[in-house]
């Protein structure tokens, strides 16, 4: 996957390859982090951005007969135009993502190129299943085997083929969830699940409390307020100040401990994982009941806050 960007911040213009192992480095002010922020925003919304032309002929026959078999063989052609035109829309957002002025980026052009191979799409298998919100009923299931090119879309209910003059379905919704399959089949290997660890992580463990307190006193005092308001969007009205990795390193903080009892794929498949990486970093880190992430040096019994893991060289 190579990656191009123009007028981006500091870049005028740059390029660069993500392989296994990729290392931006030069210094200050060269434009690393310009580079990694509008790459991390990319992948963290590839799945929003890129769409298919799902045309109204497929739609008509799937309602009409209640399923359908769609070859993936003409998207699969499509695939550089479809992810053009998402980057040129992703482009013309990456003020959000730096949650900065809109003209410091109206110049501003990030494009990325795929090679993907026909045999990659040939042997993936995909199976999902959608319903309503609150309900146990699937309307949706959408299937491809592998060493097939066909997506098969059946409308369902528990019972079976799904009646469909009995159910209002939207064209549009349809088209999402088809166009969703589509992309997560073409796409999904190309581009991994991204997680940033960026230099404000230290600070945001620092205050995590002091986050949560402000929150919450900020929701006693608007509960005494008579007049109507929203909430949260006065909440989260500051949070827009923030480029998007900042915003995404703080939810990880604040959710640091649903995610310590959470047990990952990873060290489900690798169970000494976790214990080549303490031998790296020379110690380990964990979260006590009383809500504090400690780091704990290896061959030393005493633990040691976050807010001092700052004096320690891993």
């Amino acid at each position: 996957m190579k990656i191009k960007l123009k007028n981006l911040g500091i870049l005028k213009q740059a390029e660069f390859e993500l392989g296994d192992l990729t290392i931006l480095c030069g210094g200050n002010n060269t434009g690393k982090t310009y580079a990694t922020y509008a790459l991390f925003g990319f992948l963290y919304f590839w799945e929003r951005n890129i769409k298919f032309s799902i045309k109204d002929e497929i739609i008509d026959q799937l309602l009409r007969e209640g399923s359908i078999h769609l070859n993936l063989l003409s998207y699969l052609n499509d695939y550089r135009k479809a992810l053009s035109k998402a980057c040129q829309d992703y482009s013309k957002n990456l003020s959000t993502i730096f949650a900065a002025s809109v003209d410091k980026f109206k110049e501003a052009n990030f494009q990325v190129e795929l090679l993907i191979d026909q045999s990659d799409i040939f042997t993936k298998n995909y199976e999902s299943q959608i319903g309503s919100a609150g309900s146990t009923n699937r309307i949706f299931a959408l299937k491809k085997t592998p060493e097939n090119l066909d997506l098969i879309i059946t409308l369902l209910t528990e019972q079976g083929i799904l009646n469909i003059q009995n159910v209002n379905i939207q064209r549009e919704i349809i088209k999402e969830f088809i166009n969703s399959a589509i992309i997560e089949i073409i796409f999904r290997h190309c581009f991994p699940r991204p997680f940033i660890a960026s230099a404000e992580r230290t600070g945001t463990a620092i205050f995590r409390k002091e986050l949560n307190f402000a929150r919450n006193r900020m929701l006693e005092e608007l509960s005494k307020v008579e007049k109507e308001i929203d909430p949260f969007a006065l909440l989260f009205k500051g949070y827009e100040d923030y480029a998007l990795p900042i915003k995404i390193n703080v939810d990880f903080i604040r959710n640091l401990e649903s995610i310590d009892k959470q047990k990952s794929q990873l060290s489900e498949d690798h169970p000494n994982f976790l214990s080549d990486f303490r031998d790296i970093i020379g110690g380990q880190y964990t979260v006590t009941r009383n809500d504090e992430l400690y780091f704990i040096p290896k061959n030393r019994s005493e633990e040691h806050t976050s807010e001092l893991q700052s004096q320690f060289r891993i």
